[in-house]
């Protein structure tokens, strides 16, 4: 049975939870973000850990700018 092609670029969980906190130090490469959206558009989890990050970061820009 042959594989999709865009299943070949998928990451897996460990993998995506990499690129999603690399996402917030750099630029991520084209090729990591196609994989990685590959992957969060099937997977609740990461999905789910996505956003932790996210309203994590706000939180941390809010301290960082005194609240505001």
């Amino acid at each position: 049975m042959e594989k999709n092609p865009r299943e070949a670029e998928s990451v897996d969980c460990r993998e995506a939870s990499r690129l999603l906190c690399a996402a917030y130090e750099r630029k991520l490469s084209a090729t990591e973000s196609e994989s990685l959206t590959y992957h969060l558009d099937r997977c609740f989890m990461c999905r789910n850990f996505d956003s932790q990050l996210k309203f994590l970061h706000t939180a941390a820009e809010r301290f960082r700018s005194g609240g505001k």
